[in-house]
């Protein structure tokens, strides 16, 4: 048994919740991605620390709750279901893979529809984080995708046991699959709102089929190798634009971005302000 039983994972839940709305609370005061305010540009390394901060407090008040609960840590933040077996390297792949086509077929929809129906407006939250994202790239391409690899592997790790292992491992103990898969990928959901509704659409849509994977597969490291290939691959995608196109120039302090040929041509290649999938690539995540 996971946690023991269901008066253990109603407590686990509450404290999820609490450590959850701490997280966010941090995040949303110090982190210039959620709260829009910061003095000067910040870089790449500072945003990947605050997040890291933000997912040690969540992290911190999970594991003092639960060994002050007497819960066996292994178990309760799902590490048990951890194999490199083949059954979960396979359907790791195959769902990474295979989440790729589905994230830009809903990112394309939402831009459709943003487009059709509210004229492609650009929000303020969009249009500023999208300078603090670009404005806190190092100016080699190279060093970009090596450092949002090191995100994206950093994500799949902490995202899969905080969301998949823990939250949703404890919702299933109480709830039916298809109410536990929900809810968890609404609070995914609710992670990413920082980057505006709409682009958190497709975190949404990421956290529902990983939630489904994890239920299916009964193992962790599915989730997480899906996550991370899933992560790769459109990170490899965007790379490529960029490499023919280049970063588009961005102001940063209210400033607006700098207009040239080049910098909306790559705008239009990575669909700043209208495309959900480059938003939620090209950030630092919440873990």
């Amino acid at each position: 048994m996971r946690v023991g039983t269901e008066l253990s994972a109603t407590h686990a839940l509450l404290a999820f919740l609490f450590a959850y709305a701490c997280s966010l609370l941090f995040l949303y005061r110090a982190d210039p991605r959620f709260s829009l305010n910061y003095k000067k540009a910040p870089s790449f390394e500072h945003l990947l620390l605050t997040s890291t901060i933000g997912t040690s407090v969540l992290l911190g008040l999970l594991v003092a709750f639960n060994v002050f609960s007497g819960n066996d840590l292994v178990t309760v933040f799902g590490f048990d279901r951890m194999s490199m077996g083949t059954h979960d390297v396979l359907w790791g792949f195959v769902s990474g893979a295979g989440l790729v086509p589905l994230l830009l077929s809903v990112d394309a929809f939402v831009s459709a529809f943003r487009r059709k129906f509210l004229r492609g407006s650009e929000t303020r939250r969009e249009r500023e984080l999208k300078k603090i994202v670009f404005g806190s790239m190092p100016s080699s391409q190279k060093q970009i995708f090596t450092l949002l690899s090191i995100a994206s592997l950093k994500a799949a790790f902490f995202e899969e046991v905080i969301f998949r292992g823990y939250l949703l491992g404890n919702l299933l103990l109480l709830f039916s699959p298809s109410v536990s898969i929900t809810a968890q990928a609404l609070l995914f959901f609710v992670a990413h709102l920082y980057q505006g509704g709409y682009n958190a659409i497709t975190p949404f849509t990421l956290g529902t089929i990983l939630g489904l994977v994890f239920y299916m597969a009964g193992s962790l490291t599915a989730v997480m190798i899906a996550h991370f290939v899933a992560d790769m691959i459109l990170l490899s995608i965007q790379a490529i634009a960029i490499r023919k196109v280049g970063l588009p120039t961005v102001g940063l302090g209210g400033s607006e971005p700098v207009p040239s040929s080049r910098a909306s041509r790559s705008a239009e290649v990575l669909g700043l302000g209208r495309d959900t999938v480059v938003l939620s690539r090209l950030h630092v995540s919440l873990s």
